[in-house]
């Protein structure tokens, strides 16, 4: 696929990428005016800029800019049409183009808003007829164009905004007769007779585009046949849709992604096996019935390269097999690889936070309609693992979720004869020690300089030493090209290798059975290890770090700084030039070109045994749990997209029991718990905090302020879950232990007194919330100032019980005054300011100002969405108060909307019983009913009025009583101190 980006120069330029690399980009549809469209010749030549297609061009990058986007796809110059089969390709792959776009922008070159209307969406009137008459509306291409992508924005030829699809949903409706549950990509519930006659009106240039258009519609694959006419393109379209009904399909759309699941690229170096290949082939697919086989082998002999060779080979057949790879290395592992498969395919309901990801795949992929499909299960070494119940269910085994299908079949590798025979009892393939000329053909396929090989006898005996193994053949080729060794040379260093190389002679597990070729890796693991100490030591000290966290996905930016970037790159060359690690292929771009690594099980074992014996493997587990402690930070949102690589890092080490510092260890998962904290992730960062409670508790005593800052820390995430009689006990205990220990005017004194104060608005107790909030408010201005965020976050909370209050006019005055704080002090993107955002729009809705309290909670739930994501609580309850906010106006459709995405939100990620999530399911109802009985009667009482906290916002009350007493004056006193004045000033001042 290529995306157009705009080059320094100031023009654009096409760039390619493979589909398991596509960044995020924006997608232009717009209809095309005879011979003013650029080209791909023309903007790959750089001309065509006269044309009126270039200001489309323009347009797009502008605006894709604006929505922070490097990327964008326009059909007519990102498709070189003069080849047809990247045209076919493309027609056949541009639903899923579409539909992974981040924004789709609809220009509208037939719709003018007059030069003085500034903001298009409040005045509808300026346009509407000349939206419903526009040309995009008639197109057969536009159809798929509507339907696929999730945000639709439409805009005017001189680029103002519109709306979106789902603001304009009921008039893009009747526009199209497209019902709205099919605008909002349900199109499976629609017969093949409804959605044929969405395009029935809809013309093309050319009349087999009217059929080659509902490709994508119908998620089938078709070649192009260009003067077929259109009668037999439609013949041979239904045709492939009813051979997809009946799971026959032999193409699809899930074919053009889902054989990149290989997590690596093909080995151009493979040699032999062929009678393993051979064999393979004629038992797995000869037969139109479910088969499953074990590649069964001792460690390093190579069945996951077989296995790949053999997945390549597969793919490449005629029938264009789906492939996936599950590693059995654990229980995370294979559950990983699941929900990876679930998430290409597009499986509905795989993103859901509560799914059964196991049995998602599992159905899908048994239901036998996606066509023929081969699944690699490799490294099932441990019986338990596959074979034993799960974590998650007592009875339930991973082997259970293995798929069972005429149409697919399974290929497991596994160094354990018994796990073989359990697997697939007699279908078991053993892979022996390769062949000498085989062996020999390998090592002269890796060999670089082939004069090295001249010396045969050397080249047998390295063989026979080595015991024609794959792996141990690879990194002593390795060794031989990066030291110019000959192979005589590397043969007796092999025989003569110095005592600490006969302590890595031992096997690494399994003694009994794998002594021999355990053996034999370790001492060709470490003769290389030890060149590399000697002539690359960053490169050995990358492997040391590398074996004390999670071996699997490992960042570069994860490892120790190097003095220049260029001796990161090389360590790294090196330990992939020996084999000790391998690059993984990423489905997707990564931040600042990003790479990540697998280190080899073998090795790391090799490594830490190494370490072990020199007394090493706690140092570097220290400096990896300080590493960590650098990079991971005490919760936030800032850079989130780097961090949150590290923290099953984080976590692993953490988990070194008896190697790290205990210590050490509970302040790093102190960390891991606050990123969790901050990501909403409250479950998890509950069971991470009681974690670091009970360690401190035990090193450090009940009484010490780090330990009680893990309690803090744990109610805080206990009320994120809204069980806000349990946070109250633990913030009570919190507190007391900290008056008691530091003082009443402690910060975190303080920090504690706040928090209570806050539980307790949620339970509506605001008389002793408001002198908790009181005193920490009064207490805050007077240690750390008046503009300290700790003090606008006290003055934030006193407004928010002014709002529970009904005090509606003094609760806004503080929470501008907050917010202009904030906005100076933090920034107008910081999530505090954000909170301040939302909770005078909040304020302003109950006072009726509705036409400012949506103009806020968008551009909060706007913000929101960049920082913090778009299925945060705090991005939901921007959600939900925009919804609330619209029905008040009677915008029903889109309110309706919006309250559905905040309570399948809240459903999935706080749970049906917490209090954000059947408020917003009792006011999503209360509207629909409003909205159905409006023509009957206008007098029904206003639903109660959601918090400014309802997503457990740290800054807000829960609760909204209608008192609406005058606050005590100690309340004004309190607040004047800090510059903010909670009461309208009188008339005459």
């Amino acid at each position: 696929m290529r995306l157009v980006k705009h080059s320094p120069h100031g023009d654009f330029q096409l760039v390619s990428f493979n589909d398991d690399e596509i960044p995020p980009y924006a997608i232009l549809s717009h209809t095309w005016t005879e011979d003013q469209e650029v080209t791909y010749n023309e903007l790959m030549a750089g001309t065509g800029k006269e044309k009126t297609g270039y200001a489309k061009i323009r347009f797009c990058s502008e605006r894709a800019a604006a929505d922070g986007l490097e990327y964008f796809w326009v059909d007519t110059c990102c498709i070189d049409k003069s080849t047809s089969h990247e045209l076919s390709t493309a027609i056949n792959s541009m639903f899923l183009w579409y539909k992974r776009a981040f924004k789709c922008y609809v220009y509208l070159s037939d719709v003018v808003v007059p030069e003085e209307v500034i903001n298009a969406e409040d005045f509808p009137i300026t346009w509407r007829e000349a939206f419903r008459r526009s040309r995009w509306f008639t197109r057969g291409w536009t159809l798929q164009e509507l339907l696929a992508p999730a945000s639709v924005e439409f805009f005017s030829k001189d680029g103002k905004r519109l709306g979106s699809k789902i603001l304009l949903e009921g008039e893009i409706s009747d526009i199209t007769k497209i019902p709205i549950k099919g605008l909002r990509q349900d199109l499976a519930d629609f017969s093949v007779e409804e959605r044929m006659s969405w395009a029935a009106n809809r013309t093309t240039t050319l009349k087999e585009d009217r059929v080659y258009c509902l490709l994508g519609i119908f998620g089938v694959f078709l070649p192009l046949i260009y003067g077929e006419g259109e009668a037999y393109a439609s013949q041979r379209l239904r045709e492939e849709i009813q051979k997809r009904h009946e799971g026959l399909a032999t193409e699809s759309l899930h074919d053009l992604s889902a054989s990149s699941l290989l997590p690596f690229p093909r080995n151009e170096l493979f040699v032999g096996r062929e009678d393993k290949l051979q064999s393979l082939k004629e038992y797995l697919f000869s037969a139109n019935t479910h088969r499953r086989m074990t590649i069964y082998g001792l460690g390093g002999c190579g069945k996951s390269a077989l296995a790949i060779e053999f997945a390549y080979r597969a793919l490449a057949t005629h029938d264009r097999r789906l492939v996936f790879w599950v590693p059995a290395i654990s229980q995370e592992s294979f559950e990983l690889a699941y929900r990876e498969i679930g998430i290409r395919l597009h499986i509905p309901g795989i993103h859901d936070d509560n799914a059964d990801v196991m049995k998602l795949v599992k159905d899908t992929l048994s239901s036998s309609k996606l066509g023929s499909w081969l699944m690699i299960v490799d490294n099932a070494d441990d019986p338990k693992i596959l074979l034993g119940t799960t974590d998650n269910h007592q009875s339930a085994r991973l082997s259970d979720c293995l798929p069972h299908s005429t149409s697919g079949t399974i290929l497991f590798t596994t160094r354990s004869r018994k796990a073989a025979g359990d697997l697939t009892q007699s279908s078991v393939l053993e892979l022996s020690d390769m062949s000498q000329a085989e062996a020999a053909s390998l090592l002269a396929q890796r060999i670089t300089k082939k004069a090295l090989l001249d010396d045969e006898t050397a080249v047998k005996e390295l063989l026979e030493i080595l015991a024609y193994l794959p792996l141990a053949i690879v990194q002593a080729a390795a060794f031989i090209n990066n030291n110019d060794i000959s192979v005589s040379g590397y043969t007796s260093l092999l025989r003569n290798a110095s005592t600490e190389n006969e302590l890595f002679s031992e096997p690494f597990e399994d003694p009994s059975r794998y002594q021999e070729m355990d053996s034999t890796i370790a001492k060709t693991w470490h003769i290389s290890f030890d060149h590399i100490r000697r002539h690359d030591p960053l490169a050995a000290e990358y492997l040391s770090f590398m074996a004390c966290i999670d071996r699997i996905n490992i960042p570069q930016s994860l490892l120790p700084s190097a003095d220049s970037l260029v001796q990161q790159v090389k360590a790294i060359g090196t330990l992939t030039g020996y084999a000790f690690i391998t690059e993984r292929q990423q489905a997707v771009q990564r931040i600042d070109g990003e790479r990540f690594f697998d280190m080899h099980r073998l090795v790391r074992m090799a490594t830490v045994r190494w370490m072990v014996s020199h007394n090493e493997w706690a140092t570097w587990a220290g400096r990896a749990v300080a590493r960590l402690t650098d990079l991971v930070p005490n919760g936030g949102h800032e850079r989130k997209e780097v961090w949150t690589m590290y923290l099953p890092h984080a976590i692993y080490v953490a988990g070194l029991d008896g190697i790290v510092d205990k210590i050490a260890s509970a302040s790093l998962l102190s960390q891991v718990g606050a990123c969790q904290e901050g990501l909403g992730q409250y479950s998890a960062a509950e069971a991470t905090f009681r974690q670091v409670l009970s360690m401190r508790e035990k090193e450090l005593g009940p009484e010490h302020p780090d330990t009680l800052a893990s309690k803090g820390n744990l109610a805080i995430a206990i009320n994120g879950q809204g069980r806000y009689n349990e946070a109250e006990i633990i913030h009570r205990q919190t507190l007391a232990q900290r008056e008691k220990a530091l003082g009443p005017k402690h910060l975190d004194t303080l920090a504690s007194m706040n928090n209570l104060a806050r539980v307790l608005d949620n339970q509506g107790k605001h008389k002793e919330a408001e002198i908790l909030h009181m005193q920490t408010l009064a207490q805050r201005e007077k240690v750390l100032g008046p503009k300290h965020p700790d003090t606008l976050t006290s003055a934030s909370n006193l407004a928010g019980l002014l709002d529970s209050q009904g005090r509606y006019d003094e609760a806004e005055i503080i929470h501008r005054q907050t917010l202009a704080q904030r906005e100076k002090v933090l920034g107008p993107q910081n999530p505090h300011t954000l909170t301040s955002m939302n909770n005078l729009a909040v304020v302003l809705d109950k006072q009726g100002k509705y036409n400012e309290a949506e103009l806020i909670h968008r551009q909060t739930l706007a913000q929101s969405e960049k920082v913090r994501g778009p299925k945060h609580p705090y991005t939901l309850a921007s959600v939900y108060h925009l919804a609330y906010v619209l029905a008040n106006r009677h915008c029903y459709k889109e309110s309706l909307a919006l309250y559905e995405r905040a309570c399948i939100g809240y459903y999935n990620i706080l749970g049906k019983d917490h209090p954000a999530t059947r408020r917003c399911c009792e006011d999503y109802a209360w509207t629909k009913r409003r909205a159905a009985e409006e023509d009957q009667t206008r007098s029904a009482p206003s639903p109660k009025m959601p918090d400014s906290s309802t997503n457990t916002n740290t800054n807000t009350n829960t609760s909204t009583p209608t008192n609406t007493a005058r606050k005590p004056s100690r309340l004004s006193r309190a607040l004047a101190k800090i510059g903010i004045r909670s009461s309208k000033p009188s008339p005459g001042r």
